[in-house]
């Protein structure tokens, strides 16, 4: 899909401004029609939990590793958020378990939406209407937020597969190397906090583009706590992804559990990332 500007801007504009967040501010009909057209913007779609776990299942077997791999590092250099998302979803999918809502809830919230253990989505039963914009918005924005849950990692890599191939550059595959020499030689007590603002003379960034990195490093397991997996390695459950009683850490699992000391897993980086490991 050829990258259009205006349909971008709209899409962004509809949800922030020099401010931050908008709320609730209409995006004017011929804007969001133009939007739509060029693949920016999306009707509403009305799906269950158990459409939306089809779906996941069905698209990450058209997707490999080498071509998300390549997608990140080339977002490295070019600061291309909505290349560097797939990563995560690809990882976040990759051993993803087709699942029912109805046979995996294991609590019922205090409205009676239907808790699933496995994904961690709230729902019922039934169809619901999922707003595709604002999961486009944070793609485009910060490079995806909401890899753990499956309606985005659906949309992302469906729309990853619209985008033609992209090839790493030197430069780019130099930037990760750097980017893991100082998550291999951080203190043993760093947490990802202090990596991410390590790493900002590396990569042109703001501080929540580089949070995401960091954590999509961490599903696909090159920043693997110890004793937890990436999820590209094994999946765990929502209702398994225990936290540190911190109730101010807000990074995602697993990497919220990564420390210095933890450092890089090679295994996982000659997986997904093999010249830059040769590189390190």
């Amino acid at each position: 899909m050829p990258h259009d500007k205006k349909a971008l801007q709209i899409l962004l504009d509809a949800y922030w401004s020099p401010r931050g967040w908008k709320r609730d501010e209409p995006v004017d009909r011929a804007d969001f029609e133009y939007a739509r057209q060029a693949g920016y913007m999306f009707d509403s779609v009305t799906v269950t939990h158990d459409d939306m776990v089809a779906r996941l299942v069905s698209v990450r077997t058209r997707m490999n590793l080498e071509r998300v791999a390549d997608a990140f590092l080339a977002s490295l250099s070019t600061r291309r958020l909505e290349l560097r998302s797939a990563l995560g979803s690809f990882s976040c999918a990759a051993q993803f378990p087709l699942h029912g809502l109805l046979e995996q809830a294991t609590r019922r919230a205090p409205s009676g939406r239907l808790y699933c253990g496995i994904c961690g989505r709230y729902g019922d039963s039934g169809p619901e209407q999922q707003d595709l914009n604002i999961l486009n918005f944070e793609r485009w924005k910060w490079g995806g937020v909401r890899h753990l849950d499956p309606l985005y990692c659906w949309f992302d890599l469906a729309q990853f597969e619209k985008i033609a191939q992209v090839a790493p550059t030197q430069t780019d595959h130099s930037i990760l190397a750097r980017i893991i020499d100082i998550a291999s030689n951080l203190a043993p007590a760093a947490r990802p906090g202090e990596l991410e603002s390590r790493i900002s003379r590396v990569v042109k960034s703001n501080s929540a583009e580089r949070r995401t990195l960091i954590q999509i490093l961490g599903y696909c397991g090159v920043l693997k706590p110890a004793g937890r997996n990436g999820f590209l390695q094994a999946f765990t459950a929502d209702e398994l992804r225990d936290r540190p009683p911190d109730r101010a850490n807000d990074w995602a699992y697993p990497v919220i559990w990564w420390r210095g000391a933890d450092g890089v897993d090679m295994d996982a980086l000659s997986r997904v990332f093999p010249k830059v490991a040769a590189m390190v």
